[in-house]
């Protein structure tokens, strides 16, 4: 059995057009976005949540031989840990990669945003999802991202023109690789500020909530409103953070003004990544009513992706977060450009994240992921 589920992704993995597969640098990946660009830099518990190895059973040690060799026969993987109810099967890492680098996200930040939202409308201080958003914000006044509701901009449905490139609306031909091609680098570098994208492209493509298109910029609108409801990296790090049990730093890229590049921004130790997923799962099956409330409905299907054009393996969408179909259960998650997965089943409490250089196996990972979820 273990032998025709490893042809089967070997297979599908090959049939991948190398064209179309998003590339990252793998040293900025593990640890460069953190150290190169500038960053906030956010503490790591006194008390780090244990997150011990597991004793492994026969069926344990099926899922950890399989896992590892999809590890080493894909050369992109850079680093991989799974989790199984708060214990360690596995964890991997590849140079440049090592356990004390943080691995940046790219745009499984997208969710951490999200929960924030939650978490403080939770603690009142945003007191309605279907507010206008300008409600919250005033540097959202006069935009379409204003006149959304908090929730359809969770839900990437602001109602703004198409992204042009992977969810950001601005791509250079004649730019400077690294520094100036689309809007998040320009962030990056301190050339825009997230309020300056947002204030580019202000207008209307259709109704808001009509239709799923995925947009970083309203990723950014979410940031802002935090950003006026108690600052968005105070935020974060009160009510997500700080819960997490870190044992390592966290790093959150921020632009010229010192706000954070909330669309793709959060570098964290892939162990920290782990008890982020393990936090989201905690938040969801909670004895808080109102944070198990949105961290459901942030974790299941809240509008379709019909377009394929980014996210083409999930029919749906939650709050910022992926929600997968293709297992014996819906599993969620957090999709970064390149290769950087974080899945999670809330049911059996397993957590799988992945820090890659290409995406050129990614299919792989949602196989062995769905083949897990039914041992």
């Amino acid at each position: 059995m273990r032998i025709l589920f490893l042809m089967a992704i070997l297979l599908l993995s090959k049939h991948a057009s190398s064209a179309s597969i998003a590339e990252v640098s793998p040293v900025r990946i593990t640890g460069g976005m953190a150290s190169e660009f500038r960053n906030i830099k956010l503490e790591p518990s006194t008390l780090p949540i244990p997150l011990p190895d597991k004793e492994l059973n026969t069926d344990d040690r099926g899922v950890v031989a399989m896992a590892n060799q999809l590890f080493d026969q894909n050369p992109s993987a850079l680093e991989m840990i799974l989790v199984d109810r708060g214990q360690v099967l596995m964890e991997r890492y590849r140079s440049p990669a090592d356990s004390r680098r943080p691995a940046f996200s790219m745009s499984m930040s997208k969710s951490l945003t999200a929960y924030t939202i939650g978490n403080m409308m939770c603690a009142g201080k945003i007191l309605d999802l279907n507010a206008p958003s300008a409600t919250y914000s005033s540097a959202l006044k006069n935009t379409v991202y204003g006149e959304a509701s908090v929730k359809n901009l969770l839900t990437m449905s602001s109602g703004v023109k198409d992204a042009l490139h992977s969810g950001d609306p601005i791509q250079r031909d004649r730019c400077q690789v690294g520094f100036d091609c689309d809007g998040w680098q320009m962030q990056r570098s301190q050339i825009l500020t997230g309020r300056d994208l947002i204030h580019q492209f202000p207008n209307r493509d259709r109704a808001s909530g009509a239709r799923f298109s995925y947009n970083g910029l309203d990723t950014l609108a979410l940031s802002e409103i935090a950003e006026q409801q108690g600052g968005f990296i105070d935020s974060f790090a009160q009510y997500i953070w700080s819960k997490a049990g870190a044992e390592a730093p966290g790093y959150w890229l921020i632009d010229k003004e010192n706000r954070a590049i909330a669309q793709a921004g959060f570098s964290a130790v892939i162990r920290d990544w782990a008890r982020l997923a393990m936090l989201s799962m905690k938040q969801l099956n909670g004895a808080n009513k109102c944070l198990s409330g949105f961290m459901k409905d942030a974790t299941s299907p809240q509008i379709a992706n019909k377009s394929q054009v980014v996210g083409a393996s999930f029919s749906n969408y939650g709050y910022q977060t992926w929600v997968a179909d293709f297992g014996p259960r819906d599993s969620y998650w957090w999709v970064g450009y390149g290769g950087q997965r974080v899945g999670v089943d809330p049911k059996k409490e397993r957590v799988i994240v992945v820090i890659s250089q290409r995406e050129d196996y990614m299919p792989e990972i949602y196989k062995f992921f769905s083949w897990w979820q039914r041992q």
